[in-house]
């Protein structure tokens, strides 16, 4: 299985300012907020995210992770949330970006914010779900 998309996707979601990782291990959730570039390496079905000699990195088993998914949905605040997330062939998230910062201290959207959450969706074919399945 080629893991090219899947690479070029995370790859474009670090190279964004305001993005939180969500990693479920399946007993528990990590929650990162990773530096802008943060190095992506595949190596066999394992992609790592960060650098191992840094005091945290991610390893996810890309034979795992079937699908990823654009979702805007609604929050308790009344304000949109925006993330990526990323499926196994069960329909359980392995991964999910959140976009953060998304509206200013008066409760406003920031349209620059917006726009990078448009931007990356029209580069997947505005498709809101992208299959890793050869």
């Amino acid at each position: 299985m080629s893991h090219n998309l899947i690479y070029e996707l995370v790859s474009d979601l670090l190279d964004i300012d305001d993005i939180m990782l969500s990693v479920n291990s399946g007993s528990g959730i990590c929650e990162v907020r990773p530096e802008r570039g943060l190095p992506v390496r595949i190596k066999d079905k394992w992609m790592t995210i960060g650098k191992e000699e840094k005091s945290w990195h991610i390893h996810l088993n890309l034979d795992n992770v079937k699908t990823a998914k654009f979702v805007t949905e609604i929050r308790e605040s009344g304000m949109n949330g925006y993330s990526v997330r990323f499926f196994d062939s069960k329909g359980n998230i392995v991964m999910r970006a959140n976009f953060v910062k998304m509206y200013d201290d008066n409760g406003n959207l920031r349209s620059a914010n917006l726009n990078i959450y448009d931007e990356l969706f029209t580069k997947y074919g505005k498709k809101q779900v992208i299959s890793f399945s050869d």
